[in-house]
């Protein structure tokens, strides 16, 4: 979902709820997913992994600069700015000290096309409801003349659950704090949904699926992102209470997040936004596993995009 500066994955992925628990449910409608060269991707087949280079549901926030391939638009305007696949997404605030549930954020993905002859930069997003603050984040979203930015997420903090509000207006200010884009877009309600395998999916356990590991912007020091996906190939649920997400250096984050699997099921993406105490995120592989208590039911490993 948010990504750090990859492409502009807003992956939403259209799984129908068949089981639904209690603080998740199906994708939230909204503009289209973006692959990863940004092109609009579709939904993926019950139970299939995430394609590499490929993220789930955009949810994320970006970091200074991106690192992902420009956002495809066809035929652009000349002469001018455009905030291209503007959408909000959920996540989920691995920095919460909640014992029995993180915290849900709202994050923020788009891409600035820039067709003009001088470079240009999104330094800063305003967030308001009804013409009331509810908001403002710094960003650093460059695009050089004749070109259109890399993904960028950032997280947009809100005093309340993100679900409290139904649509929000973002304006995209320049570093002159002149806006070059205004849009009111969506609150997705819900965020992590189940559908049923398909019969001939293999019999199995519990894996996570399409991990991909981002950087993300967010107040109060570097962050990182890990999105995901999960499938229960066994003949019976499956309780998860929490994930912990290791990186190549420092302390691993745990966060809780009690979820049921359903049996024979896969969910949509997930994403968890956490901080990191060094200088710089660490390249090389991040671990992710979701725990049932202290026993780890299921493993995966990405790499930071």
């Amino acid at each position: 979902m948010k990504l750090y500066l990859i492409c502009l994955a807003v992956l939403a992925l259209g799984l129908g709820a068949c089981s639904t628990n209690a603080g998740f449910g199906s994708p939230a409608s909204g503009p289209q997913p973006f692959g990863p060269n940004g092109v609009a991707a579709t939904p993926l087949p019950s139970g299939a992994p995430l394609p590499s280079g490929a993220l789930p549901y955009a949810s994320g926030s970006p970091g200074p600069e991106s690192s992902a391939s420009p956002l495809y638009t066809a035929t652009p305007e000349p002469n001018t700015l455009t905030v291209e696949g503007a959408s909000f997404h959920l996540a989920y605030d691995g920095s919460a000290d909640n014992p029995s549930k993180a915290e849900r954020l709202l994050e923020l993905g788009f891409a600035l096309q820039n067709t003009t002859k001088k470079s240009a930069k999104i330094a800063d997003v305003k967030v308001s409801v009804q013409s009331t603050p509810v908001a403002e984040q710094a960003v650093a979203v460059s695009a050089p003349a004749g070109q259109t930015s890399q993904a960028a997420f950032v997280t947009v903090p809100t005093s309340q659950d993100p679900t409290h509000y139904q649509q929000l207006t973002v304006a995209f200010l320049d570093d002159q704090k002149k806006p070059i884009s205004t849009q009111t877009l969506d609150v997705p309600q819900q965020d992590f949904a189940f559908s049923a395998l398909d019969e001939t999916h293999p019999k199995g356990g519990v894996s996570i699926d399409g991990a991909e590991i981002s950087r993300v912007d967010a107040p109060g020091g570097l962050h990182y992102e890990c999105t995901f996906a999960l499938t229960n190939a066994s003949a019976k649920q499956v309780q998860i209470s929490a994930f912990s997400i290791t990186p190549p250096k420092g302390a691993a984050g745990k966060v809780a997040i009690p979820v049921t699997i359903p049996q024979r099921s896969t969910s949509g993406f997930v994403s968890v936004v956490l901080p990191y105490s060094g200088k710089t995120l660490p390249s090389g592989t991040y671990t992710i596993s979701a725990m049932q208590n202290s026993t780890t039911v299921a493993k995966a490993t990405a790499i930071l995009l």
